[in-house]
């Protein structure tokens, strides 16, 4: 078991300073060079004024890669003082962001700042940035009241700083910086496209003469976009010698551009139908999370243990059958590494905003999994629709959850991703009669669900046990003193606790 201290919202903020790229990360760009030449022009030119440059683009057309590539350019390193990244996304919190930029330009967030208000914070981070020529990247931006939530952070020290920005829509990018050019990335040609495919399936090997023709043909057919590449890339990597299966998928990716309204979509799909039946479920979990958070590796590989998806072979623990898996998933381009461990292992991952979409799609077409957020508030109706797992995320008050009962009696996983309320509704939790992993994780509740077991004070009930097929349980306090009980050594199934600011009564 670990225990640990952590002060409420650490873990929120862990998310938000995840966001900075990973500089050991290598991207297969192409097609950017004359983008890289511009931009690192714009970043490091002689105008003096604040300038914001918007790169703009559809969903995996590479604005973060590109992004990412001037970001750890050592030429744009040297020539500010300071850089920050975040990821703003559709769900963005304006508290996160502002630790997060603070963490990345002071080096280290002190008890000081965590406790300020937002507009403490606000002003801190103001008066960081004054005087310093600054790069700060807003990746993933999707509204103009984004923008104008976070515009004031940042001084203009006329000192050829600099904002660089990601955004999927137009609008925004023209309301950020109406005077100066917005950057367009443009979908690769048919030799671009191509020559990526080619990296992505041999890397420095030839290609067989008689993969060619058809290779060309299905990066012809992915339309440019450099995801779709990279995804159709990862699921030919899996079979480099079988032509029947090569073309097998460019009869795949024929019929799915068919349908034109979600082409890309439908490209990508193929992957996921192409998966072995056991990385399925895997895969789907991905959609649990929001888009752009960092998922860390040790809470993946314990989740799947407890959801059961992967069985012992027997001389493998099913902790590194799920690290295989995970790997796997890697390997055909459908989770990027986020962080790395100091021996080089996997840390956290995360998922693209169109793949974790098509999870999302796919495990609400199964009854896999619901997603509660702001796009999504309501329990559909019908008795017909009971999903094994429920995803609760910061823009969703779960203390307006008015779902029947009857939805939630088959919930195998109930997750809460951020501080999404200070107040959970017990009889949501009555039902829970399936639960094998509870994730209240950075949710602050005063009085712990009666249904599900009372807490009084600061005790943790005994009666917890009763709760035979929990094998995850993740409990932070902000109290003092909150005690776990013996009577958690009587949980049989129970096969990992964490901790933070509870103790365990021996």
């Amino acid at each position: 078991m670990e225990q640990q201290s952590d002060e409420m919202g650490n873990s929120s903020l862990r998310t938000v300073l995840s966001s900075t790229p990973d500089p050991t990360s290598k991207n297969t760009v192409v097609g950017l060079d004359e983008d890289l030449i511009r931009l690192k022009d714009r970043l490091t030119g002689i105008e003096s004024k604040l300038q914001v440059i918007p790169i703009v683009g559809m969903g995996g057309i590479g604005k973060t890669t590109l992004a990412r590539n001037l970001y750890n350019d050592p030429l744009v390193i040297s020539h500010f003082d300071t850089c920050a990244w975040i990821v703003i996304s559709q769900d963005y919190d304006v508290r996160a962001i502002l630790l997060g930029l603070l963490g990345c330009v002071t080096g280290k967030l002190t008890d000081e700042m965590l406790q300020q208000k937002n507009s403490q914070l606000a002003v801190t981070l103001y008066q960081s940035l004054t005087g310093k020529r600054y790069l700060i990247v807003l990746d993933d931006m999707w509204s103009t009241k984004a923008w104008d939530d976070v515009r004031m952070f940042f001084p203009d020290n006329n000192n050829r700083s600099r904002i660089m920005l990601t955004t999927r829509e137009l609008n925004v990018s023209n309301y950020v910086d109406s005077l100066n050019p917005s950057h367009h990335m443009h979908l690769l040609n048919k030799s671009e496209s191509w020559t990526l495919l080619h990296q992505k399936v041999f890397g420095k090997d030839n290609c067989p003469p008689e993969f060619e023709h058809i290779g060309r043909s299905i990066a012809s057919n992915c339309r440019g976009l450099p995801l779709a590449i990279h995804v159709i890339g990862g699921l030919l990597s899996e079979a480099k010698g079988r032509r029947e299966f090569w073309e097998h998928v460019a009869n795949d990716i024929s019929s799915a551009i068919a349908e034109k309204d979600e082409q890309f979509t439908n490209i990508l799909a193929l992957s996921y139908n192409h998966l072995p039946y056991y990385l399925k479920p895997c895969f789907l979990y991905m959609g649990a999370f929001p888009e752009d958070h960092e998922i860390r590796a040790s809470k993946l590989i314990r989740i799947w243990v407890a959801e059961g998806f992967l069985k012992s072979t027997g001389d493998k623990s099913l902790e590194e059958i799920v690290e295989k898996n995970l790997k796997a998933l890697v390997h055909r381009n459908l989770l990027m590494v986020r962080g790395r461990k100091s021996n080089g292992k996997a840390k956290s991952y995360s998922i693209h905003d169109l793949l974790r979409d098509l999870c999302v799609k796919k495990a609400m077409e199964d009854k896999f999994l619901h997603v509660m957020n702001r796009q999504v508030h309501n329990v559909p109706e019908g008795s017909f629709y009971l999903p094994r797992r429920v995803s609760v995320h910061p823009s969703y008050r779960i203390r307006d959850f008015h779902g029947s009962l009857e939805f939630m009696s088959r919930v195998r996983s109930f997750l809460c991703i951020g501080l999404a309320s200070r107040v959970i509704l017990s009889p949501v939790f009555f039902t829970l009669r399936l639960l094998r992993v509870l994730d209240v994780w950075n949710i602050e509740f005063h009085q712990f669900p009666t249904e599900i077991l009372e807490l009084v004070n600061s005790e943790f009930p005994s009666t917890i046990s009763t709760l035979w097929n929990l094998q995850t349980l993740i409990v932070q306090s902000s109290l003092q003193s909150m005690y776990l009980p013996p009577e958690i050594w009587e949980m049989t199934e129970l096969r990992h606790i964490k901790s933070y600011g509870a103790y365990l009564k021996i």
